[in-house]
């Protein structure tokens, strides 16, 4: 009888111990290594050459990038832009984007009878509007945790022979102002043990990098895709863009729902703050709330459990 009682003390022990890190256990686990590619598909382009008037550039690639990677893992939308029709609209209608199908991803000057392809493209518009999202805190954290729920991320790292000539893992200890400039890719995925062995130029102090996507095709990198460190000195978080919301043609609004990584601003109104503030106050409330419900329980089952045990011993003196 005793080992019966004792039993069924050490069980509910145990479910209410699980129950109570379930309750307050909410954290998103981040893994240690991720790449996008598994869960969509990616396509790996191969940039025209040309410039701003001649068709589109590694900016234009990387943003319309980041907006297929955005469509598909948000909202299952499987669409291949075209990078030169954003390209030939990115000053007046940044946030406009036609299938390729619909204009040809061609140098401007390929393009016969441009104008009029330019008006049939319009009236095909898959997107009408996109805006990008403001105020998060650029943290590897974050970062990671928008990737995994909403794709790909435009940052611009320094091209220089590390890029060009590309051998295994990118990474800078200091500031080289000789033969650099600035280049768009898209963070596609990390790998947190990722050796510093791995890098040919210069090797970090520490393991750990992110996995880039470009625009060179195939044959650079790794299939179109590099690493770099998560110690560069040209940080890739600092200039890193991430999609706000984008509007379909038929008027959806597909919207990014990171609150709780937002940072504070100067500019938010103090309103605003105050019901952010009070929201806080009441989660955290609610959940003390619940801790203080289930300590009760267990104490209250504990005392039963005693006083049962100390009832069945006093029966069997008697």
């Amino acid at each position: 009888m005793k080992n019966k009682i004792l039993s069924s003390i050490i069980l509910i022990l145990i479910l209410l111990s699980s129950t109570f890190v379930y309750a307050t256990d909410e954290q998103v686990e981040i893994p240690s290594k991720y790449d996008l590619r598994n869960e969509i598909s990616i396509e790996v382009e191969n940039q025209k050459n040309g410039d701003q008037n001649k068709g589109a550039v590694c900016y234009h690639y990387a943003k319309t990038k980041m907006v297929e990677t955005y469509l598909q893992k948000a909202n299952g939308i499987n669409y291949d832009l075209s990078e030169t029709y954003y390209a030939y609209h990115s000053e007046d209608e940044e946030g406009v984007f036609a299938l390729e199908s619909d204009f040809p991803n061609k140098l401007f000057a390929q393009i016969p009878n441009i104008d009029e392809k330019i008006k049939l493209a319009e009236e095909k518009a898959v997107i009408k509007n996109f805006d990008y999202l403001y105020g998060v805190k650029k943290t590897r954290e974050n970062i990671k945790k928008y990737i995994m729920s909403y794709g790909g991320v435009l940052t611009t790292p320094i091209c220089d022979n590390q890029m060009d000539n590309y051998k295994g893992g990118m990474y800078h200890s200091k500031l080289n102002e000789i033969n650099r400039g600035t280049h768009a890719v898209v963070i596609i995925g990390w790998d947190d043990n990722y050796s510093k062995d791995n890098f040919y130029y210069e090797k970090p102090e520490n393991d750990g990098a992110w996995l880039v996507l470009n625009s060179w095709g195939t044959n650079w990198g790794n299939n179109g895709t590099a690493w770099v460190s998560y110690d560069d000195y040209y940080n890739l978080l600092g200039n890193a863009e991430l999609v706000g919301s984008i509007t379909l043609a038929d008027g959806e609004i597909i919207e990014t729902k990171l609150e709780d990584e937002k940072e504070e601003t100067a500019e938010t109104p103090v309103i605003e703050q105050q019901n952010q503030t009070q929201k806080m106050i009441e989660e955290h409330n609610n959940i003390k709330n619940m801790q203080d419900i289930l300590i009760v329980i267990f104490a209250v089952a504990i005392i039963l459990l005693i006083i049962g045990l100390i009832l069945n011993l006093r029966r069997h003196k008697k």
